[in-house]
């Protein structure tokens, strides 16, 4: 489920369930209050009914008034009435004339409402009838009756309850019924898509840049956005929706808040992804902006420092530039013209370039010291025409580079020298050590041998062959630790060198009672390595594996990835205790056990850590308690 619920599906159905929950929400808390003020907890469900239907209908009758009455003339359009749903109504005068009346008629109206139509003073102007209503008959004859000209209509009409029409009466009553049928239940709903709200809104932030089977957070592009760009989008979008369809009308107001509203969650795990990536803050306009001021702040107070520190080299030009400001000074206070024009001249002849020639030398020796922090020790400052101060720190780096370089000389020479030692002793020994283990196992051959021989003969083979091994292992690990080795680098599958060497030691794990757990991910990961060279990381790693293992235990090799790297881990259970650290487990001729019982050379971590260097590699060991743990690590292409 977590899994699923990280694919695009899930997101999508927690998004969806997000929305619907919050809609439910919000419909049940304005259902309710709108039950509360409309008294449906104290009224019956058909007086409700009654009292707004007559509301509706006063509003309809007066819309539907004004729509038919003329104001510039006093007469009545004629326009087709047929089509007002279960509205029913006609437009009389005092002497019972009809004007307008809809397509069918009821033998009585259930509703009456009054308007007078006063005309203007002057007929001829061009100005429009005042339209007045009323609701009740005796206020018309008190007040407009004295108007001999003003014209009394009666709008007679009623609503039918035929739920065939869907019209907005049919609509209000299905829906008043709905309320009224849910005006206890609508709290139970209401607590339900609350608890739904939260629980698939923390669901969604949870999974939130996340990809069914990585642990690390992938943003999507949008999340890469800076924030304070991305919030004032946002802000900016629902502001101009809400004002531009508020202006219009509020049903299409609501309209706009809801679709707005659509759009919070993905803003949400938007927030959620940069809090997991830690890029809230770091990935904004104003963080970028204030980090930059803030760097140059920081360079300009290392500028400062860094002038207070080389006094000693500058402060014969600060001396001449205070001198200078104090002659200026001396000058504007006399405001003379000739001695103002004579002293700019000096400034441009003779300061100016004193202070680009001193600022030449400085970058000079800035230059030596750089080359010399890069490990360029060929590399000599011309001190030539340099004012002595500067001179004496050019010549200082310059002899420090020669010291440097006499020093690598020396260390490479030693390097060499000694790799070829063993190189030379090794293959001396190998030659005469091949002709003891050849004849050794011809002795252990012979019929005449007595058998005490024969088992004097194996022990002579078994050994010699070890000292062969330890003799190859020491010429391999001072190869590789001078970085001598030919490697020669490929794309590669990290999965078939796990898969390979669990095929590899299936046999020999079983010998020692070790039972092997591999574990590679599922899809492809690649690498920069030499496969003859990894092959003999993994033998060196799973071999002291299998002969420091406590029996009966488990051996884990995994596979996983992270954004950069495919990471290798072995794990094990030692037997003996580690009382080591991991610095002293990587030395050369370190043994895990102390007795030394063991067959082995101490090597095989060592070459192993220094092929996996050569290879841009690394590894590295940890220890808990009886714990082993080794993690080889590559970057990916």
């Amino acid at each position: 489920m977590k899994k699923f619920f990280r694919t695009y599906w899930g997101k999508g159905l927690l998004y969806a369930a997000v929305i619907l929950s919050a809609l439910l929400l919000m419909a049940s808390v304005l259902g309710a209050v709108y039950m509360v003020l409309d008294g449906y907890y104290f009224r019956t469900e058909e007086v409700i009914r009654e009292e707004k239907i007559e509301s509706m209908a006063q509003d309809t009758s007066q819309d539907l008034f004004y729509q038919y009455f003329d104001v510039y003339s006093g007469e009545f359009k004629f326009k087709d009435t047929s089509d007002f749903g279960n509205f029913i109504f006609r437009i009389v005068d005092e002497d019972g004339k009809i004007y307008v009346k809809s397509g069918s008629s009821p033998d009585s109206y259930t509703y009456k409402a009054y308007y007078a139509a006063i005309p203007p003073v002057d007929q001829n102007s061009g100005n429009a009838y005042w339209i007045h209503s009323f609701q009740d008959p005796d206020y018309v004859w008190q007040r407009e009756k004295n108007n001999a000209d003003a014209k009394i209509y009666t709008m007679e009409f009623s609503v039918m309850s035929d739920n065939s029409l869907n019209d907005r009466f049919t609509v209000y009553s299905k829906v008043h019924h709905l309320l009224y049928s849910l005006k206890t239940g609508i709290y139970v709903i209401g607590v339900l898509a609350f608890v739904l709200l939260i629980v698939s809104f923390i669901s969604l932030m949870c999974v939130a840049g996340r990809k069914p089977g990585k642990e690390d957070i992938v943003p999507w592009y949008f999340h890469k956005l800076p924030f304070d760009i991305v919030t004032a989008g946002y802000l900016f979008f629902v502001a101009s929706v809400l004002m531009l369809f508020a202006t219009i009308s509020n049903e299409l107001g609501f309209m706009a808040a809801g679709c707005c509203a659509v759009f919070l969650p993905l803003f949400c795990m938007s927030i959620a992804v940069r809090i997991k990536t830690h890029t809230l803050i770091r990935n904004t306009i104003i963080y970028k902006v204030l980090a930059f001021l803030w760097r140059g702040l920081k360079s300009l107070g290392r500028g400062v420092v860094a002038v207070l520190k080389n006094m000693k080299i500058l402060y014969k030009v600060i001396i001449a530039l205070v001198v200078l400001m104090f002659i200026w000074a001396v000058v504007i206070l006399f405001d003379h013209l000739t001695l103002d024009a004579m002293f700019y001249a000096f400034t441009i002849l003779f300061v100016i370039p004193f202070i680009l020639f001193v600022t030449l030398q400085i970058d000079k020796v800035l230059k030596g010291a750089k080359e010399l922090s890069e490990g360029n020790f060929d590399y000599v400052i011309d001190t030539n025409g340099m004012l002595p101060g500067i001179r004496k720190h050019a010549e200082n780096l310059n002899s420090i580079a020669g010291v440097q370089k006499i020093a690598v000389e020396e260390k490479l020479k030693s390097e060499r020298m000694k790799t070829e030692l063993i190189t030379n002793v090794s293959h001396d020994i190998k030659t005469p050590l091949t002709s003891i283990i050849n004849y050794a196992d011809l002795i252990s051959k012979e019929e005449t041998v007595s058998e005490k021989s024969k088992e004097y003969s194996e022990v002579l083979v078994r050994q010699s062959k070890r000292l062969k091994t330890l003799l190859e292992d020491l010429v391999e690990a001072s190869k590789a630790s001078t970085g001598n080795l030919e490697v020669d680098l490929q794309p590669c599958d990290a999965q078939i060198f796990v898969t390979q060497s669990a095929g590899e030691f299936e046999e020999k794990m079983k010998e020692y009672d070790l039972t092997l757990f591999t574990s590679v991910p599922d899809d492809q990961i690649r690498i920069m390595a030499d496969g003859r060279r990894m092959q003999r990381i993994f033998d060196n790693l799973l071999n002291n594996i299998c002969k420091y293992s406590l029996p009966g235990t488990r051996v884990y090799v995994d596979l996983t990835e992270n954004a950069t790297e495919a990471v290798f881990t072995f794990k094990n259970t030692s037997k003996e205790q580690l009382n080591m650290t991991e610095a002293e487990l990587m030395e050369r001729f370190t043994r895990g056990d102390s007795s030394r019982n063991t067959e082995g050379s101490g090597l095989g971590l060592s070459i192993a850590g220094n092929l996996a260097e050569l290879q841009n590699g690394s590894l590295r060991l940890t220890t808990d308690g009886d714990l082993f743990k080794a993690t080889l690590t590559f970057p990916k292409i």
